[in-house]
């Protein structure tokens, strides 16, 4: 055996064995490196006991070969699998000699994952983006609008109301001869600025220019805060500094009054307050809303009887008879009962977008967005007993349930 004979041996071995120790390795080479040339002829003259005992000593080297191949398994099941990239890159003298023509074969032993690709950032790619929830103000959409456009108008509403507090209706019956009673009538100018709400985002030019998509959401998102906050004032504005006068606010409050109702719940307390306000005004009013939010809702709903079946229809949209509106700004334990006619909402419709330069901005490439509404929410002090209000249901309820 020649010197490249031996050496193509090796290298097939040492291909199969890589993942061996060095060591292991060379013992290995050096055992196979010992049968030279002269050892071989000297083999083939023998006889045919002496050529036993050469193929004995064939079989010992094929013997030698699996228990290599044996410590290269157990050394891999010790050692994380090279990746296909690293696999190829372990084979590529012999690759090359493939490409050039060479008759061989190359075993790519690796597993072939998704892990073998790094930086791997393919994927199905949904279009647009998910938006951010914010509070549901239905009590916007409930009410009529009244658009305020452009002109003289100082961005104020003014009325005139008659003053409930000081006018007197004495009509009475009338003798013949009698001197006729006299009423009071009084009235007083109320005036109520239009408030803003506004909000910005400071981008740069760049985040317009590469991200167009994501850019657009933008907008949405400022116009989305403003509405929420909208939807919170027309609410729940308490009227102090740039707030509006909300419903909660405005509405007076309901004050009941013991009735001996068995098992009071939310129905009989919509009911009551619906009475408190068409008793002596119901030639006006005709209450037609319930304003609560989720939890109060569902008190009302699922509500059971002594037999745990609900005592109403949870497919219903009405409390009482009036009109259920959800708005989760109002607060839990509260709720609001209304004629809807005598609430107003004065704006400039939609909300305004605009773009502009603040400070440093055109030095720095930085632009801000701004998102702007004007508004406010107008229930006439003459009409403010068109509506009441429960500041704590479960107390109003333990009233009702107490005997007069």
């Amino acid at each position: 055996m020649n010197e490249q004979e031996k050496q193509a041996i090796i290298d097939e071995l040492a291909s199969k064995v890589q993942n061996a120790t060095q060591e292991q390795l060379n013992g290995f080479k050096t055992q196979l490196e010992s049968f030279d040339a002269e050892t071989l002829n000297a083999l083939k003259g023998k006889t045919f006991a002496e050529k036993q005992d050469f193929d004995n000593l064939q079989l010992l080297v094929k013997e030698v070969k699996e228990s290599v191949a044996e410590l290269k398994d157990a050394n891999q099941s010790s050692k994380p699998k090279m990746t296909m990239i690293e696999e190829i890159k372990s084979k590529k003298d012999q690759l090359v000699k493939l490409m050039k023509g060479h008759k061989n074969t190359v075993e790519i032993k690796a597993l072939s994952n998704r892990a073998s690709i790094s930086n791997n950032t393919e994927a199905v790619r949904l279009s647009g983006f998910g938006q951010l929830a914010y509070t549901a103000g239905r009590l916007y959409d409930f009410f009529r609008k009244i658009p305020v456009g452009d002109g003289n108008h100082n961005g104020t509403i003014r009325y005139i109301d008659w003053d409930e507090d000081t006018s007197n209706k004495a009509a009475a019956m009338v003798a013949e001869g009698g001197t006729f009673p006299e009423s009071t009538a009084k009235f007083i100018e109320y005036s109520i600025p239009l408030r803003k709400v506004g909000d910005t985002l400071p981008v740069t030019e760049e985040f317009g220019e590469d991200e167009v998509a994501a850019a657009g959401e933008l907008s949405m998102f400022l116009e989305n805060n403003v509405d929420a906050k909208v939807g919170e004032q027309i609410a729940v504005g308490d009227g102090t500094g740039q707030n509006l006068n909300g419903l909660y606010t405005s509405a007076p409050t309901y004050s009941a009054a013991a009735s001996g109702i068995t098992d009071a719940n939310i129905k009989d307390l919509v009911r009551k307050m619906r009475t408190s306000i068409v008793k002596g005004r119901g030639s006006k009013y005709s209450p037609n809303f319930v304003a609560a939010n989720s939890d109060v809702i569902d008190q009302y709903i699922l509500k059971k009887d002594a037999n745990n079946n609900y005592m109403f229809d949870m497919n219903t949209n009405t409390i009482a008879g009036l009109a259920i509106v959800e708005d989760n700004n109002l607060a839990d334990d509260t709720l609001v009962v209304g004629d809807s006619r005598y609430g107003e909402i004065y704006e400039r419709p939609g909300v305004e977008l605009s773009e502009g330069l603040v400070n440093a901005q055109f030095t720095e490439d930085i632009k801000t967005i701004k998102a702007r509404k004007r508004l406010l929410f107008l229930i006439r002090n003459a009409n403010l007993t068109g509506f009441a209000k429960s500041t704590s249901i479960a107390a109003d309820l333990a009233t009702l349930a107490t005997a007069p």
